[in-house]
């Protein structure tokens, strides 16, 4: 399955959800990426496709290609949700230990 099938099939009105956080925009506004690139052996199938928004992908981007023993970053879609909704998470906690709310009264 190609990338714009896989866009064709997760489609819903015309729109996309990020994977991630399950944001909906147009088509264009959610990037369907390879999670294991071709270049470290990944296939352009569904099993290795994953549909993110800018932030999410950026976020991707920062950790997605590592490379050291030949890849060594998530294996499949599921893993790399997975880690970007831990990082969501962790990130949500500092930001609520950093400012901890409103205390005007």
């Amino acid at each position: 399955m190609d990338r714009e099938l896989y866009r064709a099939v997760l489609s819903v009105a015309g729109e996309l959800a990020c994977e991630v956080c399950g944001k909906r925009s147009p088509g264009e506004e959610i990037d369907v990426r390879l999670v294991v690139p071709e270049s470290c052996g990944g296939a352009e199938d569904s099993g290795n496709m994953v549909a993110l928004c800018e932030r999410h992908r950026q976020a991707a981007d920062e950790k997605w290609h590592r490379i050291p023993g030949v890849y060594d970053g998530p294996t499949g879609p599921d893993a790399l949700i997975r880690e970007l909704k831990q990082d969501e998470a962790i990130l949500q906690l500092l930001g609520a230990i950093l400012s901890p709310g409103d205390s005007r009264n």
